[in-house]
């Protein structure tokens, strides 16, 4: 019978019945049966009675039918995917090669110590290396300006502008930069050295002194330093990190009670961006563990009686570290 008749209509017919799933079964039958040529020589085979064809069963209908994947990634060549054919039991399947790994029974079972890499030809753990300063390791305020003369913002400079005041100062006021103006006069801090009676001999100097005199505070318990220890100028956001590591050393020596800082430019140079101005003033914040407040301009403030007004009315009473000298 299997040489008689052909079979591949018949063949294809059900691989397409494999392929469309449960949802599509073909009940027609566009297959016939036709006999090959006959081989010359050969015996010709008795005829066979046909025998009476059974009923073809009717596969049931899936609730729900879902497109079954013809082609499985390559991660699961073995799964079995949902809504499997119902292809006949006698035509066999070709088992899918599995090219997820080596097979145990052929090559043996995977030695973990040989997947190992050895310590000789690990590479060589990477160690970054901070860059440190020779004012950092200052251990006295002299010491300290003389390692920060060897740093590059001050190379070119003839001398810089030293802190001037008690040791710790009950307020420390710390200014943008020495004046351009006043970098050769007698009231220079370039031409001082621990007395801070050339600043107070300023206009400016003499409103701070007055002012401060009514929160109780003498001009004796006040120190002077700036943070960038030279004449003013356009300050780089890179020189403005270093310079604030220089303020947060400077302050270990001094060790002031409160630092006060003036000026809006300077409130940010110290702060960073992250602060607005107008809503921090006044109000006491913190730098490097010591207590700080930020006010105006005196320079603005000297000559302009509301930005006084603020100061006294406003930003003063808002800091709350200060307490008003009765009259």
């Amino acid at each position: 019978m299997a040489d008689e008749f052909d079979f591949s209509e018949l063949r294809n017919y059900l691989s397409g019945q494999i392929d469309l799933g449960e949802a599509e079964l073909l009940l027609d039958e566009p297959w016939t049966l036709t006999r090959k040529p006959a081989v010359p020589g050969a015996p010709a085979p008795a005829a066979r009675p046909a025998a009476p064809a059974a009923p073809r069963p009717v596969p049931p209908t899936p609730a729900a039918a879902r497109p079954v994947p013809r082609n499985l990634p390559p991660q699961f060549p073995n799964s079995t995917a949902p809504g499997a054919s119902n292809a006949p039991a006698d035509i066999p399947q070709a088992p899918i090669p599995d090219t997820t790994g080596f097979a145990p029974s052929l090559f043996g079972a995977v030695d973990p110590k040989a997947t190992a890499i050895p310590a000789a030809n690990m590479p060589t753990p990477r160690t970054v290396k901070r860059g440190t300063h020779a004012f950092e390791s200052a251990e006295t305020l002299d010491a300290f300006y003389d390692a920060i003369k060897g740093e590059a913002m001050y190379a070119k400079e003839a001398s810089l502008a030293r802190y001037t005041g008690p040791a710790k100062p009950k307020v420390l006021f710390l200014l943008p930069a020495a004046k351009l103006s006043d970098a050769g006069t007698a009231a220079s801090p370039f031409n001082t050295a621990g007395s801070t009676d050339a600043f107070f001999g300023t206009a400016v100097g003499q409103m701070l002194s007055r002012l401060f005199a009514s929160l109780s505070i003498n001009q004796n318990d006040i120190g002077i330093t700036y943070f960038f220890k030279s004449t003013e100028r356009p300050l780089a956001p890179l020189l403005e990190a270093a310079l604030r590591k220089m303020l947060a050393k400077e302050l270990d020596f001094i060790q002031p009670e409160i630092m006060v800082t003036f000026g809006q430019p300077l409130f940010y140079q110290v702060f960073g961006k992250g602060k607005n101005f107008d809503d921090n003033a006044g109000t006491a914040m913190d730098f490097a563990g010591t207590k700080s407040v930020a006010l105006v301009d005196p320079y603005l403030m000297v000559n302009d009686k509301q930005m006084k007004l603020l100061t006294w009315k406003v930003h003063i009473p808002r800091s709350g570290l200060f307490t008003i000298a009765a009259k």
